[in-house]
């Protein structure tokens, strides 16, 4: 929740009182989920407000996602409590997952957006793309909008609000590939494959597409070598250094990713730092961590259909 709570686009989603919550879309029909702690119990409460039941099932496999509710805390930590380095954490944070997402193309516009800024900077521009190019939602609680697609940001002037050129252009042509059908965001891709039509777009480094590969694809070996908080943590090693240690991480690197920059949150909690962490990342198109859909209707349908589910 605090790693969402963090990313979350002003309009699109938020997180109060230990609930988050978003617009979704699916096709051309929009709603809102809303998630929460089972309480005692070992699982997610799940509201959604959709106006067709039968997308019940598709939505239910996304929240999945988002939380990383198919991961095995227990094996994981088997595998890399014996670390060192991440046993401590393992120990202080038991069944840390690592976030997915709910849109593959909304979160690598994040990611994109993050290069050279910090997160809370990210998160300001990702609102501003949203309330200007984003289709506009009928919802409450400040939810007012549903994050651009590809086809609504392939040729937007992104710069207008306030991301910089090169940036913007980035996005650009992630949008147009998304759409021609060149880059497939969906969950099912092969992270290699995603990875390597990611690296052929100007703008998109290793550091960059290896984050899209762990958020969007829920690759669990994903790792960010070139991550300058995950090389201090290690012991101020190069990149190269990392990639060689993470080996014994494996297939769990994307976790090992998470308790480190987690290690990284409570070492600046314990010494009472202020202001946002800040993980940059250093490959040579000079990425950095931060962190879009054709026109769709968005407005408050007729009759909306309402149901709560359990999530475990």
């Amino acid at each position: 929740m605090a790693f969402l709570a963090a990313r979350a686009t002003p309009g699109v989603e938020g997180v109060q009182a230990g609930r988050y919550r978003r617009t979704i879309a699916i096709g051309r029909k929009t709603g809102t989920i809303e998630v929460w702690p089972g309480g005692s119990r070992p699982a997610l409460n799940l509201a959604i407000r959709f106006p067709d039941p039968v997308a019940c099932t598709v939505i239910v496999e996304r929240v999945r996602r988002v939380f990383d509710l198919d991961a095995d805390p227990a094996a994981i930590a088997t595998h890399l409590a014996g670390d060192v380095l991440l046993g401590p954490v393992v120990t202080r944070h038991p069944g840390l997952r690592a976030p997915g997402a709910w849109d593959g193309f909304e979160v690598s516009v994040r990611a994109i957006l993050g290069q050279q800024v910090s997160v809370a900077a990210a998160t300001t521009l990702a609102g501003r793309l949203a309330r200007s190019f984003g289709s506009p939602f009928a919802g409450d609680d400040g939810l007012d909008r549903v994050f651009p697609t590809a086809r609504q940001l392939a040729a937007a002037p992104i710069e207008s609000v306030g991301v910089i050129p090169a940036r913007a252009e980035t996005i650009r042509t992630l949008a147009r590939a998304v759409v021609a059908g060149g880059v497939d965001l969906a969950a099912a891709t092969a992270p290699g494959d995603l990875t390597r039509g990611l690296q052929g777009l100007k703008g998109i480094g290793p550091w960059t597409a290896q984050y899209i590969a762990m958020r969007a694809l829920r690759e669990p070996d994903a790792f960010l070598s070139g991550d300058l908080v995950l090389r201090r943590m290690a012991g101020n090693v190069t990149a190269r250094a990392l990639e060689a240690r993470a080996e014994r991480w494996r297939p769990w690197r994307t976790y090992a990713v998470m308790l480190l920059w987690q290690a990284a949150r409570d070492a600046q909690n314990d010494m009472d730092e202020v202001g946002p962490l800040r993980s940059i990342s250093k490959d040579a198109r000079g990425d950095r961590r931060g962190s879009g859909r054709g026109q769709e209707h968005s407005g408050p349908p007729a009759r909306r259909h309402v149901s709560q589910r359990v999530v475990r």
